[in-house]
């Protein structure tokens, strides 16, 4: 019985202590990856098929470091994603209207 209310404390500041780091610090971080990845598809589609610029060009557009950020364009849609496939985004060139962010 003992080993059960030990057990259950151990569970319990496991809880808080994971609850007080979401709030701290994970909840701006995905806060932050929701806009890069937003961010990023709209500016490598708008600078891939607007511009008609190459890849390593449009990347070298970033004046911050979004090297953790993976973007990928097939052709008719760009897609920027992060913490491994957990926040991602879209956004699609339409002819004569340019690029927007698309719904998943």
């Amino acid at each position: 019985m003992k080993v059960v209310k030990v057990l259950l404390i151990t569970l319990g500041v496991m809880l808080v202590l994971i609850g007080f780091g979401w709030q701290v610090w994970l909840k701006d971080q995905v806060a932050f990856a929701r806009v890069a990845t937003a961010y990023g598809a709209k500016q490598v589609c708008s600078c891939l098929h607007v511009a008609e610029r190459p890849m390593d060009s449009c990347m070298d557009d970033f004046t911050t470091d979004i090297s953790a950020v993976s973007i990928a364009d097939d052709g008719a849609e760009t897609s920027a994603t992060v913490l491994g496939g957990l926040v991602s985004a879209k956004a699609r060139f339409e002819p004569g209207l340019g690029c927007t962010l698309v719904k998943p």
